[in-house]
Formats: structure tokens, sequence, C-alpha cells
């Protein structure tokens, strides 16, 4: 038995002011395709289906389009949780009928012990769903009083482990669904915190005794504690941390004795999301002959002196610029760059305009100009004193 898990597709997201619903229609596609090809038994969708509680009508059009093809036309069923970026109740509707269908959807702790059953060639396929655990959501259901994300999911995570105690199906293969952050695991600038400090993080040992967890909520594919308790990561980078991150969907193959084996299928997106840093004419010289100058670009700029309008120049050779930035501004944990320095403090008034004017025409003013501005400089400031 194969199942296909992924997670935090977040339809609907703006990145830096620029819709995402075309690159995501494009790899969902990818994902729909990679279903097929490896005729899995199932799709998983560990959580934030959308982006937000109210997510645009493009993006709920995308969802039932996506959703579609893989349970009508391709007979492939999908199990959804709902995420901490999803109105669970919205995500929910129809559940009970939907399921008949091939969509299964965990958005209430109603469902906890209901699971999806599967009949697979290689034996049954048990598919449990854990929604997001927001500890009020928690208390409020089961009249508890947890404190953090920790207890929440552990009072949950326990009641489902009693049951299967109770109920125990030990030939069937069992895996659980959920939206969490678990210690230690590597985090973006894209994922919403959960809380404030390290109440938000969860112990990996709650999931250790299925045969499989599909994680969502870290974009970053990884797993921590226990290969078989995995984060898919997102399918697409959704902010610029996440430069460096290959972005795949997961692939898991039960062997006959319930162990998983997992593989990784990547995903090649519509347009990337890089970094570009340097000299502000050597980035737009590059740009006129880049391959990828539709990806969206974050530009750090290395140029110490004042520009003309960078942003708009830049944007004819990369379209989708969404983030200019100057390395000289920039402040970072390891060393603090003061922008007002003793040295740019000490500039004078005909340094700053020498800074435009090379700006504009990439001469430096002449002696005789420098003359007739100091001038100018030296009888305005002159007439400040008198006021």
């Amino acid at each position: 038995m194969k199942i296909l898990h992924t997670s935090d597709w977040h339809l609907g997201r703006i990145f830096n002011q620029q819709s995402l619903l075309e690159d995501q229609a494009h790899i969902l596609q990818q994902i729909i395709a990679c279903a097929v090809a490896e005729q899995v038994d199932v799709v998983i969708v560990a959580g934030d289906v959308y982006d937000r509680a109210l997510p645009p009508a493009e993006a709920v059009t995308l969802l039932d389009r996506t959703l579609n093809t893989l349970i009508s036309e391709h007979q492939i069923p999908v199990v959804m949780i709902s995420g901490n970026h999803d109105a669970a109740k919205r995500l929910g509707f129809g559940a009970n009928l939907l399921k008949h269908s091939g969509l299964h959807l965990f958005t209430s702790f109603e469902q906890l012990l209901t699971p999806v059953t599967l009949t697979t060639d290689a034996g049954e396929l048990v598919i449990w769903g854990i929604p997001y655990c927001d500890p009020e959501h928690v208390n409020d259901f089961y009249g508890v009083k947890t404190t953090d994300h920790q207890s929440a999911q552990e009072h949950v995570t326990n009641l489902l482990k009693q049951h299967l105690a109770d109920h125990p199906n030990q030939q069937a293969t069992h895996v659980v669904i959920s939206h969490s952050f678990i210690a230690g695991a590597s985090v973006s600038d894209s994922e919403r915190p959960l809380s404030i400090g390290g109440a938000e993080c969860v112990d990996a040992n709650l999931f250790k005794d299925f045969h499989y967890t599909a994680l969502g909520h870290l974009h970053q594919a990884q797993y921590r504690g226990y290969q078989h308790v995995r984060y898919s990561g997102s399918p697409l980078k959704y902010s610029f941390s996440e430069v460096n991150h290959k972005k795949s969907v997961t692939l898991v193959k039960f062997t006959a004795d319930q162990q998983a084996d997992i593989s990784q299928y990547p995903l090649k997106p519509l347009r990337d999301v890089r970094i570009i840093e340097g000299a502000f004419a050597e980035i737009l010289e590059q740009g006129k002959n880049d391959p990828y100058h539709q990806d969206y670009v974050q530009v750090k700029l290395t140029d110490k002196e004042a520009l003309l309008d960078p942003m708009a120049r830049l944007r004819q050779v990369y379209p989708n610029i969404l983030d200019l930035t100057k390395r000289v501004l920039e402040r970072s944990d390891s060393e603090v760059v003061k922008v007002h320095s003793k040295e740019q403090l000490a500039r004078t008034e005909l340094d700053i305009i020498d800074d435009f004017f090379h700006a504009i025409t990439d001469d430096h003013l002449s002696a005789e100009q420098r003359q007739v501005l100091n001038d100018v400089v030296q009888d305005v400031l002159n007439k400040q004193k008198e006021l």
C-alpha cells in the first residue's frame, strides 16, 4: 500500500502583495500527476489547506477542481485535516456527505475516533485524523484545562491511543495525521506562530507508536525524533527564508511487516523564489540574460551610494521582484550595522548631492559644479541661522 503525504497548500496565499494562485495551480497539477503515476491508495493533506479563514473565491475553485480531478477522474481518495490557518467549520462543511464520494475531512474532535478505513491489495489501511489542537478549543470540547500545545496535543492523542488499545487491530496499518510543531524542528518565516515562546512545541514521542505520522505546519520537509514522524513541507516556497528548501511531496510505501519505506517526489515551481545579491549595475546587466528572470526575487544591493528609483529599473529585467534591500542597512544577530554611523554623519551635503547626480548621469560633479552648489548650500544654511 502507498500514500502520498502533502500539507500546507495555503491556497490563496499572497506573497509580498503577489497572488500565488497561478503558481499553486501549477504545483497541484504536479501533485495530481505524481499520485496517478505512483498509483497511490490515498492522498493525505495535513492541514493549512487555505491560507486564511476566509479564502478568496478563486482559491476555493482551485481546491474544488483539484479534488474533483483526484477523486472523480482518478478514483484516488483524499483525507484532509484542518490546520491553524483554516476555519475548521467552513473547511468541514458537508463532511458527512462528502466522505461517501471519497473526500474525508477531519475538522472536529467529534471525528477523532472514527477513522478512514481503506482496503488495499496489501491489506487494511486505517487513517486517523487529529485536527489542529488549539488549547482553547481542546479545553472547550473536552472540558479540561490544558495550558499549552503540548498538554492539549497530549490529551487528544492519548485519547486516540487508548481507543486503539481498547480496540486493537494489529493486522491493519495505522496512520495518524496531525498539524503541530514538533520540538526541535526547523522553522521558516512564513509559518504563523502557534503561541509565544516555546509553549507551541510538541514532543515527537506522542506519535512514535503509529506506523506513520503525517505532519503539517512546518514548511520544510523533515523528520524529528523518528523517521516515520515526518513533515512533508509545503509544495511551494512561501517566504525568502525558504530559498534553500527543496520542495516535494512524501511518498510512503508500507512493507509486509508494516514498516514505512519513505521517499521524496520533487516538485518544480512555475517560478522559483531566489535572493540575488550584488551591485546594482551588475544585477541590472545579468538580468538581461537571466533565463529565470520571471522568478520571484529579493534583491540585496551592496551599493553604498544613493540610487534613483532602483526598484522600477530592476523590474525592467526582473518583473517579479518582490523585495529590495541594501546590505549596508541590514541588521543581523552577529553584527548590528549602525545606519547613522560616524562615517555617514560626517558626509557633507555636497557628498550626498554628488551621489544623486552620479545615480542619474553616471558622472560625478565637476569642480565648477561643486563650487556653485557649495555657494547655494552655504547661502541656505546662513539663512536658516538667521531664522
